[in-house]
């Protein structure tokens, strides 16, 4: 048996089954892990902190588009209905567009401004990242909003053609 066992060709084989056990079960955990529901709480039952999600393990849906109240004139907010969630947290993206939910045609960042704007005359207050000293050194729209509850971030995609894009969360999640 040890004379087997110190043959090159039975190492060999022994050192290609392990390669190719390994590489079946991390194919295996490959195909469950993108069969795997994604996680999201019922909306019965909800309670503990804001951010916090049910058992842990479950993040908070995101607020509802209606968390951002009515739109500044000439707008409306368009809800992609569909949660993202990534490390714990979910977020929802809503599409600013015009009153009739057409596409706008002016800067994407002037709209975003618009809002946030319409949003600070509105009560919401402006998160400061933690190397700013004053508002004064972060232009608004790279900033973020919040109410105490719900947070604002503008996520528009850089460039000309691009739709303006507010990213919307429950303030327990971090902001920077």
């Amino acid at each position: 048996m040890m004379a087997l066992l110190r043959s090159r060709r039975t190492m060999y084989v022994l050192v290609g089954l392990v390669v190719v056990g390994l590489v079946v079960s991390g194919a295996i955990g490959l195909f469950q892990s993108f069969n795997a529901p994604p996680a999201a709480t019922s909306p019965e039952g909800q309670q503990g902190q804001p951010g916090q999600g049910q058992q842990g393990d479950q993040p908070d849906p995101p607020p509802e588009v209606g968390a951002l109240g009515s739109p500044p004139s000439g707008f409306t907010y368009v809800d992609q209905d569909e949660a993202h969630c990534a490390q714990g947290q979910c977020f929802r993206l809503i599409v600013i567009a015009g009153e009739d939910g057409e596409e706008l045609d002016g800067d994407a960042e002037e709209s975003v401004e618009a809002v946030y704007e319409h949003l600070l005359a509105n009560g919401w207050e402006q998160e400061l990242p933690p190397d700013a000293e004053s508002a004064d050194d972060v232009a608004l729209s790279e900033s973020v909003l919040t109410d105490g509850t719900t947070l604002v971030a503008d996520s528009t995609a850089p460039g000309a053609d691009a739709l303006p894009v507010l990213m919307l969360g429950n303030a327990g999640m971090p902001a920077y």
